[in-house]
């Protein structure tokens, strides 16, 4: 995939919230990039006791990386749980911390 469609835009998840995904890819880009990278930072907030990281990918993904290299990537949070569940190597939930 092309930096570009990071560029127009990601497809809409639950997570983005009902404006978000009513506005869908024609939404500001501007906007839509802030919202993101508020969401990565909260999301390393989380994942820091487990020692893993979370970074924008082209703008069309999600980057999961452990401290000894491991990466996978990720669409949405569904997802991001499921690549932190298996690079921590055990369970993992983001409702109890």
């Amino acid at each position: 995939m092309c930096g570009l469609c990071g560029i127009f835009g990601e497809s809409a998840d639950w997570s983005q919230g009902a404006a978000q995904a009513e506005a869908g890819q024609s939404a500001d880009p501007v906007a839509r990039r802030r919202v993101r990278t508020q969401r990565i930072a909260l999301l390393n907030r989380l994942l820091r006791p487990l020692h893993l990281t979370v970074s924008d990918w082209q703008g069309s993904q999600y980057q999961i990386g452990s401290a000894t290299g491991k990466t996978l990537l990720a669409d949405n949070l569904s997802q991001i749980w499921a690549a932190v569940q298996t690079l921590a190597g055990k369970p993992y939930d983001p409702l109890i911390l």
